[in-house]
């Protein structure tokens, strides 16, 4: 999160450092084992993970699991586990790697650290789709080593399952050593005459940040705030709308979101389309903090310089960017990359949507989550099976895209896109696999990318998308070729082992021109 941040400033703030604990591909060198890998990352002064014991049987193991239990919180990094490794690098490739993971490591987990603290109240959260989060404000206690004063607690469905109230002692922990969670309430320690919390009588039945109505969808365990003009939905939407897998708007993080929406500049993400260059480079920010977190005394402008970036972005964001971006980016519930990819395939632009019959018969069929892979057949539905959708796509996405155009807030976005003139186009339409046309060379076939290449991954996932295959990340029988750059590694041995052929930039570059 923090390298992905678009302010150098907030990067700086945060004192990130690198530890080095695996080797990746391994060309070119006479290392045989884990310690001459260790002892080169010492040449190089490359800080590495320690301590290190060396075990023969499984009672050795499991003392020296036990051992550094015992030390892990005085290092000076933090650890939720041990992992058990063969030394010998020749041994590791003759054991070999599963689809996910190598099979010469093992990972043991220890349980969480847990601390009692105060639950001193429960404030609420609004998301970008409208979710109401509770949250648990706790006394700060120290946990996994840092400190610990806020927990989600999910939803109003587990606040009763745990029965946690405001005033009562908690037990938290760090999920996997990084999420604080509310484990449970110690009932003996809680004051006499401590209501049930319950939030929508907590918000009077209203938004705490907007004061607009509240409901709760059946079937559904989340409250949600339903003004499509909210405020706390504005900010996180626009910061979703412009980050680099939506419409990568360069320049806008949350901290600008907030004062557009603040300054009233803009209410919702289409509103950026109409900003000016003036108006944007006279945005004032919140003071910068020095790294050592001090505050800054003056506000910042946002500047011509950022200004002009930014409107850039947006006239490409306008002009160029596919389909399967502007649905990513419009937040649409359960409408994630795959999905709006998926979708992009179906329909040749952003204005067919809204009537499609392809959506409306996926909606019908059943919950893909309730059935075994082996009845996940769209075949059910006779008008859908020369479209051989894949799995990324199913009956809950199709039903909440349908939910979302028919709203008030998804006929409001339909109705300024139409005003401004935007109907973004699909960069992959090929709704019929079976008649596609020659220019989509790899229709129906699935991609999965490995080793380094003359250019980013990115890069070759987006020429093989917009020729009409797929890109998945994982070897699989359904994996029709690898691409392979430099040091391969498991995926490499398994595509082989499978029969999957593997192709290399020029060969892949000869199937585009065949």
């Amino acid at each position: 999160g923090t390298l992905k941040s678009l302010d150098p400033k907030v990067v700086a703030s945060r004192p990130l450092a690198f530890l080095a604990h695996g080797l990746g591909a391994n060309e070119g060198s006479d290392m045989a084992n884990e310690d001459d890998f260790r002892k080169l990352l010492d040449k190089f002064q490359i800080p590495r993970n320690s301590p290190i014991w060396y075990v023969r049987t499984l009672e050795e193991t499991l003392t020296a699991i036990r051992e550094l239990d015992d030390k892990r919180h005085n290092l000076g990094h933090g650890t939720d586990g041990a992992v058990i490794k063969l030394l010998n690098f020749e041994q590791r490739e003759i054991v070999g790697f599963t689809s996910r993971a190598p099979r010469w490591a093992s990972a043991f987990k220890y349980p969480p650290e847990q601390k009692e603290t105060l639950l001193k109240d429960i404030t609420i959260q609004v998301g970008r789709t409208g979710v109401l989060t509770p949250v648990a404000e706790l006394e700060p206690v120290f946990v996994s080593g840092t400190t610990v004063s806020r927990a989600t607690l999910h939803n109003q469905e587990e606040i009763e399952r745990k029965d946690v109230r405001i005033g009562d002692t908690v037990i938290v922990e760090k999920a996997g050593e990084i999420i604080p969670s509310v484990v449970s309430v110690v009932v003996s320690k809680r004051p006499e005459n401590t209501p049930p919390f319950h939030l929508p009588t907590a918000l009077n039945h209203k938004c705490p940040s907007c004061d607009g109505p509240i409901e709760k969808p059946d079937g559904f365990v989340a409250w949600r705030c339903v003004n499509f003009e909210c405020p706390a939905q504005a900010v996180t939407s626009i910061t979703h709308f412009a980050g680099r897998k939506a419409l990568d708007l360069d320049g806008l993080g949350e901290s600008v979101a907030i004062k557009l929406v603040e300054t009233k500049l803009a209410a919702s993400p289409l509103d950026l389309f109409s900003l000016s260059l003036d108006k944007l480079a006279n945005l004032l920010l919140d003071p910068a903090k020095s790294s050592d977190g001090l505050t800054k005394s003056k506000e910042r402008r946002f500047g011509e310089k950022r200004a002009n970036t930014l409107i850039k972005s947006l006239v490409k964001a306008r002009e160029e960017m596919p389909l399967s971006r502007w649905l990513f980016a419009m937040g649409i519930s359960q409408i994630g990359e795959s999905a709006a990819r998926e979708l992009s395939r179906l329909h040749e632009k952003l204005g067919d949507l809204p009537e499609s019959q392809i959506v409306a018969d996926l909606s019908d069929l059943p919950d893909f989550s309730e059935l075994s892979k082996s009845k996940r057949k769209k075949e059910n539905h006779p008008r859908l099976k020369q479209y051989q959708i894949d799995d990324n796509l199913g009956p809950v996405a199709a039903q909440h895209l349908l939910t979302f155009f028919r709203s008030k807030a998804g006929k409001t976005v339909l109705a300024k896109l139409r005003e401004l003139g935007i109907d973004p186009k699909s960069d992959n339409f090929a709704p019929n696999p079976a008649t596609a046309t020659k220019e989509l060379r790899f229709i129906g076939k699935t991609f999965v990318i490995t080793g380094t290449l003359s250019a980013p991954r990115q890069e070759f996932k987006k020429l093989i998308e917009g020729n009409g295959g797929k890109v998945s990340g994982s070897i699989s029988s359904k994996t029709n070729f690898l691409l392979s750059g430099e040091g391969g590694g498991s995926k490499r041995t398994k595509a082989e082992s499978l029969g999957i052929p593997v192709i290399d930039e020029i060969e892949i570059n000869k199937m585009l021109k065949s």
